[in-house]
Formats: C-alpha cells, structure tokens, sequence
C-alpha cells in the first residue's frame, strides 16, 4: 500500500524543495567553514614582566602583537620571510619564491593583477578578522561566492546521460525544482494528503507553485522558461544524480562554506596584514629573522635567529616567547617545550594545499561566458577553479586554475611547468578559449613552501588542543592549531589563536612567578 502524504509530511518536502527560493551549496570537496572566533578578550592591568617575543608575523602573531601593544607590553615580532602574514599571501608583479626543492618562480602578471594563493574570502559571521579589517581601516568588497551562471560539468560516468556536457547550474536548479514541484500538484491532485488542505488552500498552494515560474498555468506541468535559459528541460532522471543535486538547498546554514555572503579585502588577502603592520610600530616587527633556537629556563627567554640577508647571528632575551608558527616549523626546531607538547605538536599534520593563478589576457569568462565570480562546479582534477570577484569589464584577469587541500596523485612533485599544463589541459575542456587567452601563471604548494612545509593543521581534536595551548614555563603556542573556537582553515581561526594566546599570556604575566 502506497504511503500518503500527510500535511506535514508536504510541507516538510516543499521546504525542501524550496520553489524559486533554492540556492546554490558547495561542492562535496568543501568542509564546513570555521565558526567565529568568540569574544574579545578585555583584558587590563600591566605586569612589572613584560617582554615579549612572538615568533612568526601571520595572522595571528599579528593579531598578538597588536592587542600586546594595546596592553603596554614591549614585544617584538619576529618573521622569517621577507613579508608579513604568513599563509595570507597575494601574489602580484615580482612575487617570488623558491620551493624546497630549488625550482623558483617569479610572477610576470600585470601590475594591478593579483592572486590570493592563501585564504581568499571571508564568510560574513567571521566577525573577528571582518572587525579587525574595520578597526584598521582596510577596506572590503563582495566576494561572489555563488553564481547560477556558472557551469557544472562531469566526466564521470556516474553522471549518466549528462557526462562530459557543459551545463549551466541554474538549468540544474530550473529543472529539479520544476520537476518535483509538477510531482507535488499531481500528489495534490490525487488526494494523496490524510489531513486534506482546505480548497481554497489548495488553489493558492498551486497558485505559488505555478507563479514561482516552473509551471505551466494550464496543465500544471513543467516546461522550460526564459530565466532559465535556452533547451528544453533535462529529464528528472539525469539530474537526480548526486554530482548535480550536491550541495542544492533551501536555507543555506549560516556555518556552511557556501555561505552567499562573503567579502575579500580591496587589492588582495595581504591588505590585512599591511593593515596590522601599519598600525603596529615599525621597530616592533624584524623580518628576515630565521630563528634558530628557543631556550627558557626560570629566569627568562633565549631566542637565537639569523638575519637571512646578512647573514648575522643574533640573539634576544624575553621574559615570555609565544610560537606563532606552524606546527611543522615548531617540530623541527631547537626549542625545550616540555615532552608531551612536543609530542603533541609532532602528531599534528598539516594540509597539503595548493593554488595556481591563471593570468588571462582577455576575461573571456565575462565576455563570452557572462560569469562574473563564483565557481565551476565539475569533477575534473582541478578541485576548486573559480573566478575573480574584482575588476570586472577590465581588460585582463587572474583565474583560480587549481585549488586543492590533498594530494592530487604525483601533481606536487612534477616541475612547476607540468602542474600548469595539467590545469590548462583540464580547465579547457570546459572552457576552450583559454589555451589562447593564457598569458602565464603561478604555482604555490604550500608543502614545498619554506617556513610553511604545509597549509592549514588538520584535524580539531580538542585533547590536542588542550595540551598545545598550555602555558609550559615562559613558552606558549599560539597557532591557529592551538585554539578551540573555530577551524584552523580559515583568518578567524587564526584570529581566535591570537585572543587566545593574549588572555593565557596576561594571566601568566600577571601572576609574576614562574609555574
């Protein structure tokens, strides 16, 4: 006997499908986004203990530095590379790095061209980074995270009748909402409800379904329409497969990586840190300062580093050192962190992320495509490709060509030149134009990165964290890793890393007395 449909039953499927209400999700490949940061610590009083060195100038031994010299402490920042921000890079004109390995790249985009080969986009809940970009003065933009211009496309034989076809999303989101909500009328028509809508409900039930502009007004069936574009409707069947229903929803959670509202700082993710270093004295932050080893004892902080550009050894002391490095740096380094959070650091594993920028000399993307941000939505060996949410109608643009946080079978151990075909060989088969239209582009493996040796830390085991994060002596970590309020991946992860780092180190600071 065939189940009926009961009112709530029906309602719960309509909000399902949502009508003309269904926006666009993330692919399978994307995890959930990091929560906020939690609150600011208000924090007061200043100890007669006040040196402080943090070591490592990403976001968040920027965001220490900066609330430190709020409190009235004399800190440095030290920094290995030759900038500041750590895995929060924008590569430009003359951007340059030599990967562990010896092959070195040298950017030639355009001047006013750039590509965020780090974090690139900021979700709207992530308060306390967006907080600070406000407190700074660095100022944001929209960052389109979701465009129903943009095409799906998979070669997979899984996606059936519709494998290797170049499809536009909103054709995918027309057709599936049409179909189901043709499905509901007829249900409604058969009387298949136990508790039945009283007919003048029923009228204005059919009424939306058919104004929401999937239905034909005179046979309640669904037919294809101008918003939706150009062909006649994909059958049910073909689109009911996972690759093109993944990540389709009514309400999109406000924790959900395909959160719509996103924002990106104007001219690149690097405008942040400039605008922590702008606001933090020039004295405070030595870059080109490898440091080389870390030793306490009840007395005080031995850091010994290396000017990279001279070549000089030179050694500071602090009454307290806080390690803002990720935790495959912390591991490899001469540092007397106590046996268990040693331990603690060396299980930690960090992703194996990776970028490449493609500099187009035509935004072909915007001229023959009309896409204009957002993504490609595909299973082509590319993980995340996307488009710029800046300088539209310009005349030039950067593409993000490959964006994974795993391995992608040999591809980081091929030379830099291979990696760039491999994304130009699969990109054109959705877009054919850009073999023509290449002009050059840039690869970052962030594992074959010096001072980085990988992404962001994976995981979120709180009993790690828990033994990470503890003040051991004069030492404290303060990476994103070490924190609990949100994921490692994203700025306000970092930002809470920061916070965290602060409050811990105050207290201790405060008590005057080693533990």
């Amino acid at each position: 006997m065939q189940t009926q449909l009961t009112r709530r039953t029906f309602l719960e499927r309509l909000g399902v499908v949502g009508g003309s209400s269904l926006v666009m999700a993330a692919m399978q490949s994307w995890d959930l986004m990091a929560g906020q940061a939690g609150t600011r610590p208000a924090l007061s009083g200043r100890p007669e203990r006040r040196k402080v060195v943090v070591l490592g100038a990403g976001t968040s031994g920027l965001v220490l530095g900066y609330e430190l010299g709020k409190l009235g402490y004399d800190f440095r920042i030290l920094e290995a590379r030759d900038r500041v921000g750590g895995l929060a890079w924008t590569v430009r004109r003359g951007s340059t790095h030599t990967e562990i390995g010896g092959e070195k790249q040298v950017c030639t985009f355009d001047n006013g061209l750039y590509v965020n080969v780090g974090p690139w986009r900021i979700p709207y809940i992530h308060t306390g980074i967006l907080n600070y970009c406000r407190e700074l003065g660095v100022p944001v933009e929209a960052f389109a995270n979701y465009a129903e211009e943009n095409y799906c496309y998979f070669e997979n034989e899984a996606a059936g009748p519709l494998a290797g076809k170049r499809i536009r999303r909103r054709q995918v989101k027309a057709d599936l909402a049409g179909h189901v909500n043709e499905l509901l009328v007829k249900a409604l028509d058969q009387h298949k409800l136990d508790l039945a809508l009283a007919p003048e409900d029923m009228a204005r039930l059919v009424e939306f379904l058919v104004q929401s502009g999937f239905l034909d007004p005179s046979d309640h069936t669904y037919k294809a329409f101008a918003v939706r574009g150009p062909g006649d409707p994909y059958p049910l069947s073909a689109i009911l497969r996972p690759e093109f229903t993944r990540g389709i929803s009514s309400i999109i959670p406000a924790g959900d990586v395909a959160t719509l509202t996103m924002l990106q700082p104007v001219g690149g993710m690097d405008q942040i840190a400039k605008g922590f270093e702008r606001a933090i004295e020039p004295s405070r932050i030595t870059l080109n300062a490898d440091v080389q080893s870390v030793h306490q004892d009840d007395h005080g902080v031995q850091v010994v580093y290396v000017d990279t550009k001279s070549g000089h050894r030179k050694e500071l002391h602090a009454d307290y050192v806080v390690l803002c490095l990720p935790m495959t740096i912390i591991a490899k380094l001469d540092v007397n962190l106590s046996p268990d959070i040693m331990s603690a650091v060396r299980a930690i594993r960090h992703s194996d992320s990776a970028k490449v920028g493609l500099s187009m000399r035509r935004r072909f993307w915007e001229e023959d495509d009309q896409i204009f941000g957002g993504h490609l939505y595909s299973d082509l060996p590319l993980g995340e490709f996307s488009y710029p949410s800046n300088d539209y109608f310009t005349k030039n643009g950067v593409l993000l060509g490959l964006y994974v946080n795993g391995p992608l079978g040999n591809l980081g151990e091929q030379p830099v030149a291979a990696r760039i075909e491999h994304v130009l060989t699969h990109a054109s088969k959705v877009h054919p134009q850009i073999r023509k239209e290449f002009e050059s582009a840039y690869a970052v493996w962030w594992r074959r990165v010096t001072y980085s040796e990988g992404g962001y830390a994976a995981g979120s085991a709180m009993a790690r964290r828990g033994v990470t994060a503890r003040m051991d002596n004069r030492l404290l970590i303060g990476s994103a890793a070490t924190t609990p309020h949100s994921q490692p991946d994203w700025q306000e992860g970092a930002v809470s890393a920061g916070w965290q780092a602060l409050t811990t180190l105050h207290e201790r600071a405060m008590r005057g007395t080693a533990v």
